[in-house]
């Protein structure tokens, strides 16, 4: 067995800023199927009870949200963050007794086994060494409105992702653009007219901000990151902002 192993950790990330309150829900609910089931973290490993916290807080996000939907009040749209707040908070839970057990030296004798051991409970481990320069994997984003029109997107990939450059773009959503790669070419069709702001950050652009956007108005923000011309990730996953 190796020596002092460093723990392998939960790419937390993926879910913390989550501000989509149905896809909090079904992440907690992918984590109690699987987690549940698998050897390592079945109970008593992991409790019965503890998985029925889990069930409830995605039970609980449900109900807010078919609430909401029936009487869109401020007061039911708050109702819904605080339970995907209860539900984050379960699944950081969750994430600790994971990396626990993954680490423990009766289940790993390297730190490859542990990232593993921590993949069978549906969470994501944290990359373990810095990747070689190639194709970059797709950027995962968070995007935020922090003022008048103005909208802060960060990469959430872990501290080995740092491609050569990473490309934002920012495109009215009623415009109705579809936004698309082919190769190291970016292409944006647009169904009307509509505002469209593109930005590059050298290394990985943890941070880019947006200004001048339309107040208000909604954004929907892409990123793919590069390493040289030709080396291109796929398009992170659409995120939705408000300017």
């Amino acid at each position: 067995m190796e020596a002092n192993l460093e723990q392998v950790k939960v790419l937390r990330s993926i879910f913390s800023v989550e501000i989509n309150a149905a896809l909090v829900k079904e992440y907690i609910d992918n984590c109690v199927h699987t987690g549940s089931a698998a050897t390592l973290f079945k109970d008593p490993h992991i409790t019965n009870a503890f998985y029925s916290e889990g069930i409830d807080a995605s039970n609980g996000i449900e109900n807010a949200i078919k609430v909401c939907a029936l009487a869109p009040t401020t007061g039911n749209k708050n109702t819904i963050i605080v339970k995907m707040e209860i539900g984050k908070l379960w699944l950081n839970n969750y994430s600790d007794r994971v990396e626990v057990i993954s680490n423990d030296d009766a289940n790993r004798t390297t730190r490859e086994e542990a990232a593993t051991n921590i993949m069978q409970s549906y969470l994501t481990p944290q990359k373990l060494r810095r990747a070689k320069k190639g194709k970059p994997e797709a950027p995962i984003i968070a995007v935020e409105n922090v003022g008048t029109g103005k909208v802060d997107a960060r990469i959430l990939n872990g501290v080995d992702y740092k491609p050569t450059q990473t490309t934002y773009i920012a495109v009215e959503a009623a415009a109705g653009a579809s936004v698309s790669l082919s190769g190291n070419q970016l292409n944006v069709e647009m169904t009307s007219a509509g505002h469209v702001v593109v930005k590059s950050a050298a290394q990985k652009g943890k941070l880019i901000h947006f200004t001048g956007l339309k107040p208000g108005i909604e954004y929907l923000i892409y990123a793919y990151a590069q390493n040289g011309k030709n080396q291109v990730s796929p398009l992170s996953r659409v995120m939705k902002v408000r300017g």
